[in-house]
């Protein structure tokens, strides 16, 4: 089947009900008419991969009922589903009010490079493909019915919400003939092609992974200490060193590429073997990944271990000396999103890959429905608890971010089916509740019952023009929680001096911190598990740490490295 196939031809229409379940409000489906089209070409190899130069554009028409308003027990507006649903896929989506239904009613522009005929956030130019009886499979996600004829490729998106074809022409091979790959006569000049990648499930429908399934796994870890016969005196300070200084000492600190303490010489990690899509926790070898002397991440040894497999981070060791170690996030409610009242996939290993201060390191690359939490019911020791201060910072990529709830790190009950007052950094799209200047991703305030991004109101329908849009590889963003107050910080590492105060003043109202003693990356207090991100480093802090150590903290990160 190998060979280049130019599109000559398409008519897709859309309508039914579309799976939205991935966006994670309190509706799974809304109505959906439209049409799409695709131009360009697409090349099959020999050896199963494919690169897709094709280009799906069109418009598609959603309608939302008023349960689709609601999140988490709260209510956003038309306005604050837009961002959200451009995670389906979309390069744009406007939504009105429908005053008959109470709902909204969404204009959503297709206009994605790859995905041949399909809508996803996962459309991909490149990848592989599969074929089997009349059906195309591309990267085990999107599939097609085909047929060729003579030098004619026809292939039909085989979702439910789909009808129509999309036409190619093959040149530069010998055809097969026949239909779905079945033997015939020789073709006129061209080879069988097949679609390009298309999303999950035609419109980016939630999960997604490099995982298998299960509960707990135990390690069979190479030790924990420091790689090539280093010492601590051969570094210098990290993170958690300043924060210590200071007098406000790291409760729980995490990162995959770094030591965040010159005297921390555990491992930094731990990496399961033998892992496929979903897994959920168990199954596989696990190992612990050391140090090298100057406190990286020794990937050498990561690197032999998942040679010929898949490998997920399945342990996010805590270098406060606490214990207080991330695991993937157990089950939640499903008031979080269809996804979020089960438990959440470990994240690939080695998909994030990077050089920091010259060392090659692998980051916490994390996809929807990936979480990480300490365990379920377990409360963390050495954090601040109940109404005491708390200071968070975070290292993120803002290249990478979801338009979802919630991608947050922070301080959440420790049992995912109880709410308490959150006390979380938020980072992402998400337009539920308050924005940022610009497009995003901002950081921000999730608190349970809305997200700030500066203010004392509700969270909802907000925007602080002080916060600035964080589009940028390296992302700092602060959060400072002292008794009755909060204040946002961030920066961009690459470029800044100091730190932007987005905001410095009165808690929101009706709100006490509650520090209750869970912590969690990369997803919501209930799980709400709908976001992405990527996550470098980050720690809580035991006090509310002072402007000056802030500014430290974003020198030694930068002193670190990170792209260098």
């Amino acid at each position: 089947m190998p060979g280049t196939w130019t599109v000559s031809s398409s008519c897709l229409n859309m309508s039914g009900m579309l799976d939205i379940s991935a966006v994670g409000i309190n509706c799974t489906t809304a109505g959906l008419t439209g049409s799409l089209q695709v131009t360009g070409s697409l090349v099959l190899k020999s050896d199963g991969s494919y690169t897709d130069n094709t280009h799906t554009t069109g418009t598609e028409h959603l309608s939302m009922g008023a349960p689709c308003l609601i999140l988490s027990g709260t209510k956003t507006t038309c306005d604050g589903l837009t961002g959200p649903l451009m995670g389906l896929g979309y390069s744009a989506v406007t939504c009105t009010n429908n005053t008959s239904t109470g709902g909204c009613d969404c204009t959503a522009t297709v206009d994605q490079p790859g995905g041949i005929g399909y809508v996803s956030s996962l459309a991909s130019t490149t990848g592989g493909y599969t074929t089997s009886g009349n059906t195309f499979t591309v990267d085990s996600q999107a599939n097609y019915s085909y047929c060729v004829a003579q030098s004619k490729l026809t292939l039909t998106p085989t979702t439910p919400n789909t009808t129509g074809t999309i036409v190619l022409q093959g040149s530069g091979s010998s055809g097969s003939g026949g239909t779905a790959g079945a033997g015939g006569t020789p073709g006129a000049g061209g080879t069988p092609g097949s679609g390009g990648k298309g999303g999950a499930g035609g419109h980016g429908s939630g999960g997604n992974g490099g995982h298998a399934s299960g509960g707990n796994g135990g390690a069979t870890a190479s030790g924990g200490s420091m790689g090539s016969g280093g010492s601590s005196g051969m570094r210098t300070d990290g993170p958690c060193d300043i924060y210590a200084a200071g007098q406000t000492p790291c409760g729980a600190a995490y990162s995959t590429i770094r030591a965040l303490s010159k005297s921390y010489t555990g491992p930094l990690y731990q990496v399961r073997n033998g892992s496929s899509n979903m897994n959920t926790g168990s199954g596989g070898m696990t190992k612990d990944i050391p140090q090298t002397s100057d406190g990286f991440a020794d990937t050498s040894v990561q690197d032999a271990f998942c040679s010929g497999t898949t490998c997920t981070f399945s342990v996010l060791y805590d270098q406060s000396g606490n214990k207080n170690d991330l695991k993937s996030a157990p089950a939640g409610l499903s008031n979080g999103g269809s996804y979020a009242a089960m438990p959440d996939f470990e994240s690939n290993a080695t998909k994030g890959m990077l050089t920091v201060g010259g060392h090659k390191v692998y980051s916490l690359y994390m996809n929807t429905r990936e979480g990480y939490r300490t365990p379920l019911n377990v409360k963390a020791t050495g954090v601040a608890l109940n109404n005491n201060p708390q200071g968070i910072y975070e290292l993120a990529d803002g290249t990478h971010s979801g338009s979802a709830c919630c991608w947050d790190f922070g301080s959440v009950s420790p049992d995912p089916t109880k709410y308490v007052t959150m006390n979380t950094l938020f980072f992402g799209t998400a337009t539920f509740w308050d924005r940022g200047a610009g497009s995003g991703p901002w950081f921000m305030g999730d608190f349970e019952g809305g997200v700030w991004a500066g203010g004392s109101s509700s969270g909802t329908g907000n925007t602080n023009s002080m916060n600035p849009s964080l589009k940028v590889p390296f992302a700092l963003g602060i959060l400072h929680t002292p008794v009755g107050k909060y204040a946002l910080r961030m920066a961009d590492i690459k470029t800044a001096t100091d730190l932007t105060t987005a905001y410095d003043g009165a808690i929101p109202q009706g709100k006490t911190w509650g520090n209750a003693g869970g912590i969690v990356l990369g997803v919501g207090g209930d799980n709400s598990n709908n976001s992405a991100g990527t996550f470098y480093e980050g720690a809580l802090t035991n006090g509310v740490p002072s402007n000056a150590t802030d500014l430290a903290i974003m020198q030694n990160i930068q002193a670190a490295g990170y792209g260098k």
